[in-house]
């Protein structure tokens, strides 16, 4: 709600020709605490203070009584309730801005890819983003007003439109990405990995408030959520990044995460009983192959055995 709004809305009070509704809101006003919001800027509140004062003595004849001291022939308890008005509406002109501002804006978006699907979408702002199966990303009310942030679960691939007026943050979990204009990929799963890879442009990491490094193209930040460290290493991106054109591509990566892209991938349950495989590491590439096929390739290529068990496959 703008300042000329909540103008009208006065006058309207004031003159008693208020709504129903507008009544019922300045009922509200005298219940809240307007004063713990803090939205408005200097200007917009000397101007709600003009426009109220304005309402005031066009109403009454106080200005003429403060230049002319003559005595006011306007009742007494109209009186009281214009200034009682007054008080009410300045101290909670602020509180109904940002009441009214969240009603317009409306609620979060949440956008999902289901399990064995992945997904592509554009963002309010233009920007692209890729959800590997499993994934999603919510993207904020005032999403594209001075800053562009999204918060994410999974995987997901994005290719930022450059704005340096409103630079756009990813956050996952406690790591945070701040970038311009670039193409990324971002990884937060249920594993003890998180990580962040860049494909183009140029995109500062954070853990916990906690800077981390600002990577280039190539370049991928694997951070140990467990153990409370991070590594830099040199990737091919594209061949990573891009999982719905090039298959799902692995590069030393934990079998406890390629199980889980795994598993989101072709939406089958997994789970890994000893210590041993948890720790192991592997490079492969799998596309264009079924899930059995898959897992028959992983078990090479490592030498675990499976089987399955009430719907799921239990790795050993």
């Amino acid at each position: 709600m703008n300042i000329t709004i909540i103008r009208e809305m006065i006058d309207r009070y004031l003159q008693d020709r208020a709504t129903e509704s507008e009544k019922r809101l300045i009922e509200k006003w005298l219940q809240a605490r307007p004063e713990d919001d803090r939205s408005l800027s200097d200007p917009d509140k000397q101007e709600v203070q003009a426009a109220l004062w304005q309402s005031f003595t066009r109403h009454t004849d106080w200005s003429d009584k403060a230049t002319t001291k003559t005595p006011s022939l306007f009742p007494y308890r109209t009186w009281v309730r214009y200034a009682a008005a007054i008080v009410v509406i300045l101290a909670s002109a602020l509180w109904l801005n940002n009441t009214f501002l969240k009603k317009q804006i409306g609620p979060s978006q949440t956008i999902t890819a289901m399990a064995g699907s992945h997904k592509t979408a554009m963002l309010p702002d233009s920007s692209m983003v890729y959800l590997f199966p499993g994934s999603s990303v919510t993207i904020p009310p005032d999403f594209n007003s001075h800053k562009r942030n999204i918060t994410l679960s999974g995987k997901v691939f994005f290719e930022v439109k450059p704005d340096p007026t409103r630079p756009f943050f990813v956050q996952a979990g406690q790591l945070r990405t701040q970038v311009l204009g670039t193409s990324f990929e971002v990884t937060a799963q249920d594993s003890a990995y998180t990580s962040v890879i860049v494909r183009t442009g140029k995109v500062g990491v954070q853990y916990n408030g906690r800077p981390l490094a600002d990577l280039i193209p190539g370049k991928r930040l694997r951070y140990n959520r467990q153990q409370n460290n991070f590594t830099v290493d040199d990737v091919n991106a594209a061949m990573l990044c891009e999982w719905w054109n090039n298959g799902m591509v692995f590069n030393q990566s934990p079998l406890e995460e390629v199980l889980q892209s795994v598993s989101a991938w072709y939406n089958v349950p997994i789970a890994v009983t000893g210590t041993r495989w948890k720790k192991e590491t592997v490079t492969i590439r799998i596309k264009n192959k079924s899930f059995a096929e898959t897992l028959s390739l992983l078990s090479a290529t490592l030498g675990f055995q499976y089987k399955t068990e009430n719907n799921r496959i239990i790795i050993f």
